[in-house]
């Protein structure tokens, strides 16, 4: 039961923080959205084939991973390429809380050095918003990163972040091939209600067992 309401409360947690960017979204994307584009129909095409609710549930199995098992065991399975939490452009990626990395399964090369002011092509510093991310709670991140399960072209990625610990960080993302494309208000609109009928649908089988 206490379990059950803990990934209740993950999953409000992550409408809100879709919310707010949406609302953020309303004043800074609208300017750049086409204003003759059709929003009445159907749901917009996200550019991947995981959608934020697989995201968030392959992150949360991580977590229970690494409860169960301990970090060690865990972060040998996260930079397994032939493990569990390999699935398509999903991976488990790690970093303490001063943003050394512990797993990053497609660039071994890196584990154990200090990433905390890497920045992306854009100057954003990714592994430090990763990890203050993660320590406000979780959520929701972008930047642009390379994809191992395409040659790793550069695109834009949105991960989603959580503490395991007081120590340490895990997240995974899903890519956007066109780097210059804008998540528009209504994008974001759509991945707000379908992680409500989510969090709805999970609540209605509790009730239900």
């Amino acid at each position: 039961m206490i379990m059950s309401l803990s990934i209740r409360c993950k999953y409000l947690f992550l409408i809100v923080t879709l919310t707010g960017a949406l609302i953020l979204a309303s004043g800074c994307l609208l300017e750049s959205e086409d204003p003759s584009a059709d929003l009445s129909g159907s749901a917009p095409v996200l550019n991947s084939s995981v959608s934020p609710e697989k995201l968030v549930v392959f992150v949360e199995a991580a977590h229970e991973y690494a409860q169960i098992h301990g970090q060690e065991a865990a972060l040998r399975e996260f930079n397994n390429q032939n493990g569990q939490f390999i699935d398509g452009e999903l991976y488990i990626f790690a970093y303490d809380s001063e943003g050394t990395t512990l797993a990053l399964p497609f660039q071994p090369e890196v584990i154990g050095t200090d990433r905390w002011n890497t920045t992306d092509i854009n100057g954003t510093a990714y592994v430090r918003d990763i990890v203050t991310t993660a320590q406000s709670g979780g959520g929701f991140i972008r930047y642009l990163y390379t994809d191992p399960a395409d040659n790793f072209t550069i695109k834009q990625k949105l991960s989603y972040v959580m503490m395991v610990d007081q120590n340490w960080v895990i997240g995974a993302g899903i890519y956007f091939p066109d780097i210059q494309q804008k998540m528009t208000t209504y994008e974001l609109a759509s991945l707000v209600q379908n992680a409500s009928e989510y969090v709805d649908a999970d609540e209605e089988e509790t009730a239900l067992d």
